[in-house]
Order: structure tokens, then C-alpha cells, then sequence
């Protein structure tokens, strides 16, 4: 077999022409911008607590008593990555676009006992991200197309020995809109941008569909907690799997054990109960003191959090006034819902003891970081294949 896009030019019949331009990874290649976790917020002038304990404190000490507790509460860690790669431009009609590539590594990792700690499942996907108008002609349309497709291409991957033994074949065939306006996406890379979010929207559908297969396992529950690395706000616009408003809630009403803890926040995005920024709040943290429970309402899905910010531990040196703060999320069911304090307390202070060990020297975030969730990443990071395979493949 031919590379996946020789593959693909020789089924054109002339609809298109593939230029063989330069393949890059993006990830390497574009300059690094601060890109927060957070999504954007219902603004309001005071956001009103989230917890039980209604007391109009800014901030509150994580008891020693919990924190030197013996029966950890979180059993489960879940991470996803992805690498991008522009391989390609395509021209359809009188437009050029360009063609990318991503490997997406979705892992959960279990940890059944305090000597133990392995991999319970594993999403490994290559995909391709190509214009809607590569099937702009065909009668088949949308994503019985691209199934199709992907089966002859993967057919003929079949036919090579060293990709047949490792079990390397084309996922999925992503198509990213060529038309419309979309406020998220702006710049004179839109194209490439629409590419890498169906990319980015596949890995985080992978994410839900991991948590969903947890609960059905009946794996989560009040003494078996799931720490997801990142936010759980997911916005149902960007995602590749069609939800209704309604499978949007169910699929989110599984994170009722989950608890999402970002490394990267945006300490400018919240008011308190007293109608300030909680920025200064945040950074005035003292070690193992967390602020008060915020509900927080996503402007996109229209869902409810309760919001936390935590420091892990005693440093006497930080790059920043936040390097050792996490930002901790819940669902809530609805608007005005509380969570216990008690249960907030006693998950903070299971969060403290996951900082330890220390990860120092192994990553630039070590001061961020929960160790089984760096153990989950450094086993998510294992299973990529070089880009050299990749280009090779495409």
C-alpha cells in the first residue's frame, strides 16, 4: 500500500488534488500561548456559595485530621492528550484547505490498593481531519461516508506487515465545516483552526464516553471518586457525537462522582460573595486552605459547578502566586444545589495527599500536580507513536 493519501488522491476521479506539502506537527510548531482550562462564564455580579456551611468567609483551613486520614477516596485518574499534525493541502473546486492529523490517547488509570496502580482503559485513535466538501458530491453524505471510507483505507493498511502487527489503522475520518461563522474560531487560520477543534472535540468525547463506561461498570461511587486532569465543563457545541440537550445531561449527569482539577485557571474569571474578583483571594491562599464553594454557571451548556480553589502544599519558593493552587469542579444538579461541606473538606484534603510524592524535576507543573495524575500522562504519553510514523502512514 501507498501512503493513506496517495490512497485517497487515486480515489478522487479528479475531484480534488493533494499538493504533498510539508508535514509538520503543530504541536511543535506554533508559538505557545497561555490557554486556560476555564470556559467562559454567566457573568454576575456575585456568585452565591455552593456548599452548606453559608458562613461569609473568604477562605477556609483544611483540618489535619483529614488530610492525615488513612482511606483515600479517589480510585480512578483519567487523562487525554492529543497531538496534531498538519500533512497536507487539498483543493476542491476553486478552495484550498488544509489536511491535518491526530493521535488521540485517552487513559484511566485504577489504583485498587495503596501498592497498585495500573491501566483499566485505553483509547488509542488516529484520525484524519479533512473539509466537508471532500464528500460534497457523494450521496452517501455525513458519517456513513467517512465509515466507509476508513474501511477501504483500512484494508489496504491490512495488507502492510508492520502496521497489521502493531494495530495501526485510520480510527475515524473527521470533516470540519468550510462554511459559516463561528466567533471561537477567528484569524486568517480559520480552516486550520476548525481542523484541530473536530480533533480536540473527538479527544474530549472520548473523555465522556470513558466516565459513561465507569458508571455502567458501577465503578464511581461515595467511596470510589474519579479525578478527570482538566476541566468537566464540556460544551455541547463542540463535540462530533450530535447530542440533544437532553443526551448532553445524561451523558453529564454520570460526573456525579468525578471531580475535575485543573493545573491552568484563569484567577480573573469568578466573583466572590462580595461581588470581587477572586484573584487575590486565590493568590493569597496559605498552604492547605482552599476558598469557599461558588456556584459557577457555563455560559455554553448552561450547566452548574461548584467551583473551588485549593494549595496543595508548603513551598517557600513559587514562580507564581498560583503555581501550587489547582482549581477544583463539581457538577451540581441544578441551579441553587449544595454540596455538603464536610464532603468538600474531606476531598480537598484527599487532594492534598495525592500532591505527594513530589514529581520535582520530571515536569515544569510539578508544583500543580497530583502524582497519580502525572503517573496517568506519563502513561498516556507512552502509548503516542513517533511522527515519523505517522508521516510515514499518511
Amino acid at each position: 500500500m501507498g501512503k493513506i493519501l496517495d490512497y485517497i488522491q487515486g480515489q478522487s476521479s479528479g475531484k480534488y488534488t493533494l499538493y504533498h506539502t510539508k508535514k509538520i506537527s503543530l504541536d511543535e510548531n506554533l508559538p505557545e500561548t497561555l490557554d486556560y482550562d476555564d470556559k467562559p462564564a454567566t457573568q454576575i455580579a456575585k456568585s452565591p456559595f455552593a456548599e452548606t456551611n453559608q458562613n461569609r468567609v473568604k477562605t477556609v483551613k483544611i483540618k489535619d485530621s483529614y488530610i492525615k486520614a488513612t482511606s483515600p477516596i479517589f480510585s480512578y485518574f483519567l487523562d487525554g492528550s492529543r497531538h496534531v499534525y498538519k500533512i497536507d493541502d487539498i483543493a476542491i473546486g476553486r478552495k484550498i484547505y488544509p489536511v491535518l492529523a491526530g493521535q488521540i490517547v485517552v487513559g484511566c488509570c485504577q489504583r485498587p490498593s495503596r501498592d497498585e496502580f495500573k491501566k483499566l482503559i485505553v483509547e488509542n485513535k488516529i484520525v484524519i481531519a479533512l473539509p466537508d466538501d471532500f464528500d460534497i458530491d457523494d450521496e452517501n453524505k455525513g458519517g456513513n461516508f467517512c465509515r466507509l471510507y476508513c474501511e477501504r483505507i483500512n484494508a489496504e493498511m491490512e495488507k502492510v506487515p508492520f502496521l497489521k502487527e502493531h494495530g495501526i489503522h485510520l480510527h475515524q475520518m473527521l470533516l470540519y465545516k468550510t462554511d459559516g461563522h463561528d466567533e471561537l474560531l477567528k484569524g486568517k487560520d480559520k480552516y486550520r483552526s476548525r481542523a484541530q477543534a473536530i480533533i480536540q472535540n473527538e479527544m474530549t468525547d472520548s473523555e465522556q464516553l470513558v466516565v459513561k463506561e465507569l458508571c455502567k461498570r458501577h465503578l464511581l461511587d461515595d467511596e470510589h471518586f474519579l479525578i478527570k486532569d482538566g476541566s468537566i465543563d464540556y460544551n455541547p457545541r463542540y463535540s462530533n457525537m450530535g447530542l440533544s440537550s437532553t443526551d448532553f445531561a445524561l451523558l453529564h449527569a454520570n460526573y456525579k462522582h468525578v471531580v475535575g482539577v485543573s493545573k491552568r485557571f484563569d484567577p480573573e474569571l469568578m466573583n466572590d460573595f462580595e461581588g470581587n474578583r477572586l484573584s487575590k483571594t486565590i493568590s493569597n491562599l496559605a498552604p492547605f486552605e482552599r476558598t469557599k464553594v461558588y456556584e459557577y454557571q457555563s455560559e455554553y451548556s448552561q450547566s452548574f459547578y461548584a467551583v473551588w480553589y485549593l494549595r496543595l502544599r508548603k513551598s517557600d519558593f513559587r514562580e507564581t502566586p498560583v503555581s501550587d493552587i489547582v482549581k477544583c469542579e463539581m457538577i451540581l444538579d441544578e441551579k441553587g444545589a449544595m454540596i455538603d461541606t464536610e464532603v468538600i473538606d474531606i476531598i480537598s484534603a484527599n487532594l492534598i495527599r495525592e500532591a505527594f510524592p513530589v514529581c520535582y524535576g520530571n515536569d515544569a507543573r510539578w508544583a500543580n500536580h497530583l502524582y497519580p495524575v502525572y503517573l496517568t500522562e506519563s502513561f498516556c504519553k507512552s502509548q503516542y507513536i513517533g511522527k515519523e510514523v505517522i508521516y510515514k502512514i499518511f
